[in-house]
């Protein structure tokens, strides 16, 4: 090791850290659980021409600029008049980040077809997981793409179908040429996240006023609902097309609708085109994600494509807040997992009295913790989107680790009642320590790390600010909260919970042929306290604890796949962070510990590190 020399060309010249020192070992330990086992030669292939693409310097650059020059809107044309064609102006690493999230197939992989040979949705988390780091939060707009693509998917047989098939085509493309966005309406003044608060009203054209001669940017009719109201918190607001959701009939249904953002100017040049009846208000003003165009819109005479039957909307983007809340889990363990690559290349280099940080223990112990801890996340997040997978129509076989070892149900309706239960669990979760690990990801280098510096290589505080939203976006923790007791104690509850009971019981015995008998005496006794709660206590007072439900039950099914995953190969290390994960216990012998801190951070003693 060379301290001196390593420091110096860390601090006076841009690093150039080697893709090795950002290996991911837990994202490792994922791919050959869940992924098929060999993993075939052009998955691991373009995962790793993919890694090095998110830390190339054109990537890097394109981070930067759209940090650096965030949206505004041009209201006015240059003679004053109001600017209905092109009011949003984004930046051009926006728009370059947003083109290659499209062309290495972020939401397309979650619908090509992979003929039965590995989970669609982990090939894609995984490849998501990767780019959460580098993206500069483009995954939002893929997030309500891939729910858009999931949601229209259920009504390609409807007297639209075309309609929808068309717009899925595009939401599922590779090519950037004839790729669409989509974005997700739900929010509005009055009733915040709370949909029965919706204002805005959408009514049928019937007879003259049916004008059906507009068509959308594509050529498309327009559809036959006028929408009218105002959208507060509007996210990807330079997308192609919306799902949102307005009140119906004279009772004021809640119902769920497609429209496009743009259409043909009627009586314009060839190709002009102008927003869809939407007037943004203004852009909103966040702590974090600030290349992300959000704003308010005032929706007048917008027309769209009714989903489903009226009255049914919140049951119709439901289907999307699962897809999106996905998005949100793998964003959140995404941008960990970057933090800590980081922390774990700073500590390789920075000095303090004469050591290196990676020779401090006390340094390496407390990264060691929050390794512990993103490695369990990792496993729930991975094992809920695995579920999803199965959910939508993989089936498990010989193909993966998991599949084989009964990490993953054998059925689809069981893997539904997981998802169902566990999706609410690992947003909240991953959410708030994703939070926590990426401000410990920030201290761990010290001033380094709260600077707002232009280098994103290295840049945790726009990280850190760009989290916090996670715990917020698609349902705060407290929502999350409820929506757990929901699937629970809601309908199709009881079958959610003999399932997961069924489940937690099997990775239990499974612990416990693997030698963990402390371990799975703390989850037993857990398991039996949550089962009785679940089925005695009524839905208010299981809502009231909520968040401590969440917190148990995030220990215990975590500790489970833990367990399961050290079990499949008697990895020590593995064994050693379930061990820390669910009984926090240590031994006597503090250098054997800082031995197992340092192993666990780094993966072995050899630290070497020339920078």
């Amino acid at each position: 090791m060379e301290p001196s020399s390593s420091t110096k060309g860390f601090f006076q010249a841009r690093p150039v850290i080697p893709p090795q020192y950002f290996e991911d070992r837990a994202l490792q330990r994922i791919i050959s659980l869940h992924l098929p086992s060999p993993i075939p030669q052009e998955i691991s292939e373009d995962l790793a021409r993919f890694s090095r693409l998110v830390l190339s310097k054109p990537v890097l650059s394109y981070i930067a600029d759209a940090e650096k020059n965030p949206p505004y809107l041009k209201p006015l044309t240059t003679f004053g008049a109001e600017n209905k064609q092109d009011p949003l102006v984004t930046s051009e690493g926006w728009r370059a980040l947003q083109d290659t999230g499209i062309k290495e197939g972020i939401v397309a992989l979650g619908y090509e077809d992979s003929k039965g040979r590995w989970n669609h949705r982990v090939l894609q988390y995984v490849k998501y997981h990767i780019w959460s780091g580098s993206c500069a939060l483009v995954t939002c707009p893929s997030a309500m793409t891939d729910g858009a693509a999931r949601l229209l998917g259920n009504h390609l047989n409807d007297e639209n179908g075309h309609i929808f098939a068309e717009a899925r085509r595009r939401l599922t493309s590779r090519d950037v040429d004839i790729a669409w966005t989509s974005g997700q309406w739900m929010t509005e003044r009055k009733g915040g996240s709370d949909v029965r608060g919706t204002e805005t009203v959408a009514t049928k054209l019937v007879g003259k006023d049916d004008e059906t001669d507009g068509v959308d940017a594509e050529g498309m009719p327009l559809g036959p609902w006028k929408i009218d109201g105002f959208k507060w918190f509007s996210s990807a607001t330079d997308a192609n097309m919306t799902i949102l959701l307005a009140k119906t009939g004279k009772d004021g249904q809640i119902s769920a609708f497609y429209a496009p953002l743009r259409r043909r100017v009627k009586g314009g040049a060839e190709g002009e085109t102008e927003l869809n009846g939407v007037r943004i208000q203004r852009l909103k003003n966040k702590l974090g994600t600030k290349p992300l165009p959000t704003a308010e819109l005032e929706l007048k005479g917008m027309r769209g494509y009714l989903l489903g039957k009226e009255g049914q909307g919140v049951k119709e983007i439901s289907t999307i807040l699962n897809i999106t809340r996905m998005h949100n889990i793998i964003s959140a363990v995404g941008a960990w997992g970057r933090g800590l690559a980081i922390s774990r290349a700073f500590a390789r280099v920075r000095t303090s009295a004469g050591k290196l940080l990676c020779d401090i223990p006390a340094h390496v112990r407390g990264l060691a913790q929050e390794h512990v801890k993103y490695w369990a996340h990792m496993h729930l997040a991975y094992f809920t989107a695995a579920l999803l997978g199965c959910s939508e129509g993989y089936t498990a076989s010989d193909a993966s680790v998991a599949a084989s070892s009964l990490i993953l149900p054998q059925n689809k309706e069981d893997s539904k009642a997981l998802c169902r239960v566990l999706t609410p669990l690992a947003k909240a979760q991953t959410a708030l320590s994703a939070i926590s690990g990426l401000r410990a990801c920030m201290e761990s280098l010290g001033g380094v790390g709260y600077l707002e510096n232009e280098d994103p290589e290295l840049n945790i505080a726009r990280l850190y600010r760009d989290s916090n939203v996670l715990a917020i976006w698609e349902g705060t923790t407290d929502i999350m909260a409820d929506d757990l007791v929901r699937a629970i104690k809601g309908a199709g509850g009881s079958k959610v919970l003999s399932t997961l009971d069924s489940w937690l019981k099997k990775a239990i015995i499974t612990g416990q042929k693997a030698g963990f008998n402390d371990e799975c005496q703390v989850l037993r006794s857990l398991l039996v306290k949550l089962l009785s709660d679940f089925s005695l206590k009524d839905k208010e007072e299981l809502k009231w604890k909520g968040r401590d439900y969440l917190r148990d039950l995030d220990l215990l099914v975590s500790g489970c796949l833990l367990m399961m995953d050290a079990a499949r190969d008697g990895d020590a290390t593995a064994r050693e962070i379930a061990k820390r994960w669910i009984s926090n216990r240590h031994g006597e012998d503090w250098k054997a510990e800082a031995d197992w801190d340092r192993r666990i951070v780094f993966g072995d003693n050899s630290l070497q590190a020339k920078l």
